[in-house]
């Protein structure tokens, strides 16, 4: 809602702009100078505007009065009908559920906003107050679901978003709910201490299925994020360059990832190609080729080796970057270019995404090499 001050300190630009009240009234600052109450609304299917007059000649309130007046008289079938929650909340799902991949996740979206944002579901879109969407995401703490109460805000945002880039609104207050929720503790990856990684990566050598042990050495020496391996396909490797090229689509930070192949990478690539090269997979099914293996295969090895509790194919991230910053001379920049963490800073993360493959280069060898010794210290320990 304005307020004189506000209406006082609307300053003309160069192109005229809308600052809204509410009820969808709204003043248009011209260029000129001028400043003139309006809304707009369909009838008979045709867009039209009713302006109230210029301010300050109509006051704020006048503005108020004239505008709740003109919607009474107008009656129901002259204005657009304004979507229910549930009617924005079903149109948004059916734009939304698509972008997602995961089956899983489709469902749970559904389900998740279905169930905590019911109380929503038939107030008209354009009356729901900050403090209503508030309730809703705090509840969800409340249950105990910190970090879906936090979700839920986020889809909140989106969908009111969605709401106002189909003009069926022209603002919310479904904005900024992460300010009212609480941080969800942050979650430490299992995995080894270093001086565990010896007898690690020989209990890895015992892995029964070709594949699936070949899945975990890669994880390992590459040490990209569990479903990168999963999905990784033939046609995103560049053998005569030594580069696997994961596309951005793929990539938690949606940004393509360079990662670099090593002499250790790219003997179990040429061993993997064939017993799979006739798959669009790296790490084909070994019960139907089209597919990748399953979602938990490669964790599950980990646990028939008797680490669950202690180590993750994540993990080997976490496990990776303890190495590299305490033992090796690469510096941090080239080590968290490598992990594909996200960069704060977008002139420094541009920068970051266009260099270092020289380095990077160095880095996986050097990775794959220390791999190898930890190994071989399992026999040898000194």
């Amino acid at each position: 809602m304005l307020t004189v001050r506000q209406l006082d300190g609307l300053k003309p630009k160069d192109k005229k702009y809308k600052t809204f009240d509410m009820e969808g009234l709204y003043i248009e600052v011209l260029p000129s100078g001028t400043k003139s109450w309006r809304y707009n609304y369909k009838h008979l299917s045709k867009n039209l505007t009713k302006t109230y007059g210029n301010y300050p000649a109509v006051s704020l309130i006048d503005a108020r009065r004239q505008h709740a007046e003109f919607r009474a008289n107008v009656g129901d079938d002259a204005l657009s009908k304004v979507k229910t929650f549930k009617e924005l909340r079903d149109a948004w799902l059916k734009f939304k559920t698509p972008q997602l991949k995961n089956k899983k996740h489709q469902l749970r979206l559904g389900e998740q906003v279905g169930k905590w944002c019911a109380p929503l579901n038939d107030r008209p879109i354009d009356q729901i107050k900050k403090r209503e969407f508030v309730n809703v995401v705090q509840a969800v703490q409340q249950a105990g679901k910190i970090e879906t109460g936090r979700r839920m805000g986020m889809y909140l945002r989106q969908m009111f978003d969605y709401a106002v880039d189909c003009g069926d609104i022209e603002s919310h207050a479904a904005s900024g709910l992460s300010r009212v929720l609480m941080m969800p503790a942050v979650k430490k990856m299992n995995c080894v201490a270093i001086d565990e990684a010896p007898a690690l990566f020989k209990a890895l050598l015992a892995i029964s299925s070709e594949i699936t042990r070949l899945g975990i050495l890669v994880a390992a020496n590459t040490f990209v994020r569990t479903n990168e391996v999963r999905f990784m396909r033939w046609d995103e490797l560049m053998l005569d360059k030594r580069i696997w090229l994961i596309p951005a689509d793929k990539m938690k930070m949606k940004k393509p990832h360079v990662v670099p192949l090593s002499d250790q990478v790219m003997a179990y690539l040429e061993r993997l190609k064939e017993l799979t090269g006739k798959s669009d997979y790296v790490f084909a099914s070994p019960t139907d080729a089209r597919k990748p293996i399953s979602e938990n295969t490669l964790l599950d090895s980990l646990y028939a080796l008797g680490y669950k509790g202690r180590m993750t194919v994540h993990g080997f991230r976490a496990l990776a970057s303890t190495v590299l910053n305490s033992q090796s001379d690469f510096h941090a920049d080239v080590i968290e270019r490598q992990l594909a963490h996200k960069e704060k800073d977008s002139v420094r993360a541009a920068y970051h995404r266009a260099e270092y493959l020289p380095e990077r280069i160095q880095l996986m060898q050097w990775y794959s090499d220390w791999i190898t010794q930890q190994t071989a210290l399992a026999d040898h320990p000194q």
